[in-house]
């Protein structure tokens, strides 16, 4: 359905436009985003109001005849739709800071919270996720550091200061007291 909505909106040179829109809660003007839900009105773009997309969507829920557990009609808000999205995406193997990223989050935590998970499934996620890309890609990319590299490493933070003293030494003794 995404891939559609994509194909309907998209440019002549294969970009969705990007248009401003008006944000109801903050009562501020958003910079131009792309918009999927959007219209051609002569030579400009317009967003499409949320009343509009909330009337639409009940009237196709309304011609569908679904139903809930009480028999009465569905009503969803468009808001509902998001979250069905990054739930599903998510519970089909996207990687939650992707979701992230497509939903305009700054917090990991908000998608999280869409996808009615919890850390535990976050990591485990992420390292299903590191594990087919590492499949992906040269093993090379991922062998052993060698002990000079590991100096070196450690070596850059010798040479930085913190405002109070360094990290450097610190970090060597627990390195020391840990082998």
């Amino acid at each position: 359905m995404l891939s559609a909505i994509v194909a309907r909106v998209r440019g002549r040179d294969g970009q969705v436009p990007t248009i401003p829109s008006y944000d109801m809660g903050e009562r501020v003007w958003n910079e131009p985003l792309p918009l999927l839900f959007q219209y051609e009105a002569g030579d400009e773009h317009r967003p499409l109001a949320f009343g509009f997309i909330r009337i639409a969507l009940n009237n196709t829920l309304a011609a569908s005849g679904l139903t809930d557990n009480c028999g009465k009609p569905l009503h969803f808000q468009p808001h509902d739709f998001r979250r069905i999205f990054i739930t599903d995406a998510i519970l089909n193997g996207l990687p939650h800071h992707i979701a992230q990223v497509i939903a305009g989050y700054r917090a990991i935590t908000t998608t999280m919270g869409y996808a009615a998970i919890y850390p535990k499934d976050a990591i485990e996620a992420h390292r299903a996720f590191i594990a087919r890309r590492r499949g992906l890609r040269p093993a090379e990319e991922y062998r052993a550091v060698t002990s000079e590299e590991w100096e070196e490493f450690l070596g850059h933070f010798e040479r930085r200061k913190l405002a109070l003293g360094t990290c450097a030494g610190l970090r060597r003794s627990r390195l020391a007291s840990d082998l």
